[in-house]
């Protein structure tokens, strides 16, 4: 270490001389699609004649891959038959494809696609599940969960099929699933995991279960972990969509349920069969008012699980890995001025230990007072902020006006080169020049600081110099911008031709 000390110190008197030719590595933030009528961003990709919804929201429950390098979404077109405006969108980067629409036949002989249900996922290897209630034949086997397998399209899990693995006080064998299949996901083997309600021929209290596979993960009706009696689940909750999720490997797992029996509602996180926050809970530090609501439950693709929701005094709250990162009238970062409000909206985290917030700030500005942050570190996105408006000839910018609740995930950094690869994927609100809101957009905000590589919080500086000296001669390490297995010379270099502010 010292031998690396001398080095550096050798090499600060340049800071100034390298700082002035910097290199180039400014983030961008980018419109995949939008509903502005007639632009090219609209167009329904693989429908031609059709754009995305107007002035309706277009675009419904982002999910991307554990890794971040696929995403999958449900969306409206502008199809005057209400019953053909339902699709799902796959893609990756800035591409995507409908691969299932509403009217269109569905790969079960003799019917078609009809309402496309918000909950779906996919995997890093491209596979994707969705859910959908089929049109053309009985009511009493059209919801579906549908699987693509890398080749084709199949119906994984269908209603009046055995519902396999439950606990039932009427005798246990003959339960089938029901007209309600949600928070459909996939794992990276293939394996779909999945929720299912009203499950027929079972006692009432034990209707509702979690799958993997064929395998029961959770039911309703049954203890929640070893204490039997304490804590029973009641039910699952539905209404914010996926409300159960797993790692990549269905190791870990998360799910929003209520665990109050009887009368009442008491509403809880579980994870992995044990309960971490239920209401009623003091969070630790100074947030001393009980937790009296969930909003959000989420597991990234490394298993680390994150949870948003509200105390009795309206303070709202985020919470990862059981410490919380984000609140109410706590600084946005660390020593910032600018706090956060009362709607922490988003929360999502990647398979490298990132995450993302977002939420409204205390910025008297209200053109520019929700941010994206990352790692609780670093602002990257804000309402106001300028976005390349895709497909446009003049190259046209357009603004950020809102984020949407629930939709935003991050991807990995997928190498160690010099690229910063992560990406920050999100439904947003843009507005023109002149403050005038103009649309819904599926935006992607592109990072490019590698050289932040000690706390991520928008500048090169001492923190990161320090960083680079600690991580030296070490492998795989954060400070290693060009790629090649260690921290050197030639990384200690590339931090001091960026130091300040990140572009």
């Amino acid at each position: 270490m010292s031998s690396a000390r001398t080095t550096a110190a050798r090499c600060v008197a340049l800071v100034a001389v390298i700082g002035n030719g910097r290199l180039a590595a400014g983030s961008e933030n980018v419109v995949i699609y939008s509903n502005i009528a007639g632009h090219p961003t609209a167009q329904v990709p693989g429908v031609p004649g059709e754009e995305f919804r107007s002035p309706a929201a277009p675009f419904l429950t982002l999910n991307g891959s554990p890794i971040g390098a696929h995403w999958i979404f449900k969306a409206f077109t502008d199809n005057p038959d209400s019953g053909a405006n339902d699709v799902i969108v796959v893609g990756s980067g800035t591409t995507g494809i409908v691969v299932a629409k509403e009217g269109d036949p569905a790969p079960i002989g003799g019917l078609t696609y009809g309402f496309m249900d918000s909950d779906c996922g996919i995997n890093d290897n491209g596979r994707y599940v969705f859910g959908n209630r089929l049109s053309g034949g009985p009511t009493t086997t059209d919801e579906v969960i549908f699987k693509y397998d890398g080749v084709s399209t199949t119906a994984a899990v269908r209603e009046g099929d055995p519902a396999p693995g439950l606990v039932d006080p009427n005798g246990a064998g003959n339960e089938l699933f029901g007209n309600s299949l949600n928070s459909a996901h996939i794992l990276h083997d293939g394996t779909e995991a999945f929720r299912a309600d009203l499950i027929q021929n079972i006692h009432t209290d034990y209707e509702s279960a979690l799958y993997r596979g064929s395998t029961v993960v959770a039911q309703e009706g049954t203890t929640i972990g070893t204490l039997a009696g304490v804590d029973v689940y009641d039910s699952f909750t539905a209404l914010s969509g996926n409300t159960f999720s797993s790692s990549f490997d269905g190791g870990s797992w998360i799910v929003e349920a209520d665990v109050l029996p009887g009368t009442g509602i008491q509403e809880a996180v579980v994870v992995n069969g044990s309960i971490r926050i239920r209401d009623g809970d003091i969070l630790a530090g100074d947030l001393n008012s009980p937790v009296d609501g969930i909003f959000e439950v989420d597991m990234s693709g490394g298993g680390d699980w994150f949870a948003r929701g509200d105390l009795a005094d309206d303070r709202d709250w985020v919470v990862r890995n059981g410490t919380v990162i984000a609140a109410t009238g706590r600084p946005i970062t660390p020593g910032n001025p600018e706090l956060f409000a009362n709607a922490l909206m988003a929360v999502n985290g990647n398979g490298g230990g990132d995450y993302v917030v977002v939420g409204d700030t205390s910025n008297p500005d209200t053109t520019r007072n929700q941010v994206v942050v990352l790692n609780g570190q670093r602002i990257i996105a804000r309402t106001g902020d300028p976005v390349l408006l895709g497909g446009a000839a003049t190259g046209a910018d357009v603004f950020i006006d809102s984020f949407d609740a629930f939709d935003v995930f991050i991807s990995d950094d997928l190498n160690d080169d010099l690229v910063d690869d992560r990406e920050v994927f999100v439904f947003a609100g843009i507005r023109d020049e002149s403050g005038t809101t103009i649309g819904d957009a599926f935006i992607v905000i592109r990072l490019s600081c590698p050289w932040d590589c000690g706390d991520s919080d928008g500048t090169v500086g001492i923190v990161d110099f320090l960083a680079v000296l600690a991580q030296w001669g070490e492998i795989a390490m954060t400070c290693d911008f060009d790629g090649d297995g260690t921290v050197g010379i030639t990384d200690f270099l590339e931090l001091l031709a960026n130091w300040g502010a990140c572009p």
